[in-house]
């Protein structure tokens, strides 16, 4: 599983991703800030469940989450204000980690023969003794 930037993006502005991984004050996203916080982010999903090649959109989803609380966390934000948000994440990973929601995407893309009811054969019925 990776997360990427575009990831991050998709929830917050460049902008703020720029204010929470700027620690030096250089005007420019630190990558090295956030690939730290990318890396405990999934540290601790995987101390739920084995982390797939192939995670879903909602498991996706929560490592972006934890990644954003992992840098406000490192910005100092008040601790009360991520409780709810971690509360939510582990109540899906713990659900995850149960198998009541899946975390890895399956591919379906090879046809399967499925069991027929009837199975047709080039040969045609005698049923001239049914009815006696």
């Amino acid at each position: 599983m990776v997360l990427t930037n575009e990831d991050l993006l998709k929830e917050v502005s460049t902008r703020e991703l720029q204010e929470l991984s700027d620690f030096e004050g250089s005007g420019a996203v630190n990558q090295g800030v956030i690939d730290d916080s990318v890396n405990d982010a999934l540290a601790y999903i995987s101390s739920f469940i084995k982390l797939p090649q192939n995670p879903t959109p909602l498991l996706k989803d929560i490592g972006v989450n934890l990644t954003i609380i992992e840098l406000k966390k490192r910005n100092n934000f008040p601790k009360e204000a991520l409780n709810e948000q971690i509360e939510k994440m582990d109540t899906l990973l713990l659900k995850m980690a149960n198998k009541k929601l899946p975390s890895q995407t399956e591919d379906d893309s090879a046809p399967r023969l499925g069991i027929r009811a009837f199975r047709h054969s080039e040969k045609k019925m005698d049923l001239k003794d049914l009815n006696g």
